[in-house]
């Protein structure tokens, strides 16, 4: 007896996302996602992990997260989303703390210098920082 591999139901928005009409064909996609996975899971033979995933009994394969996972979020609940750090205000400051370069205390200014073509060459010559090494000759020229 040949063995026949499940096909099990998928909810992908990639394709979508810059589509004028996201918002109806993603609903449309999630109700058919929906019914296909509570008619795969009342068949048995699948159970869900502490994730929320549903995992194959007889492989072990994952097949989809729970449909109320996916679900996209009705228009009551996306105007009550409050903002991560207005949730988690400890959590998100410490996000922030740890992402980036620290604040420079004396930060350097951008500026747009137009120079002879010659002169930068000579500069990305000597090596990679050749913006450095042009700011202290900078420092040293100026009065």
């Amino acid at each position: 007896m040949k063995e026949t591999k499940r096909k099990w139901p998928s909810f992908e928005t990639w394709d979508i996302k810059d589509l004028p009409e996201f918002d109806e064909i993603m609903q449309k996609r999630w109700e058919i996602y929906d019914r296909e996975m509570k008619a795969l899971i009342a068949k048995g033979g699948v159970h869900e992990d502490e994730d929320g995933w549903w995992v194959d009994d007889a492989t072990g394969e994952l097949i989809g997260p729970d449909p109320e996972i996916e679900r996209p979020l009705t228009e009551e609940e996306l105007a009550n989303a409050k903002p991560f750090a207005e949730v988690f205000p400890e959590l998100a400051a410490s996000i922030k703390r740890t992402r980036g370069r620290p604040k420079s205390e004396n930060p350097k200014a951008a500026v747009t210098l137009r120079l002879d073509p010659e002169t930068v060459a000579r500069f990305e010559a000597a090596g990679p920082d050749w913006r450095r090494r042009m700011a202290e000759i900078l420092d040293r020229a100026a009065p």
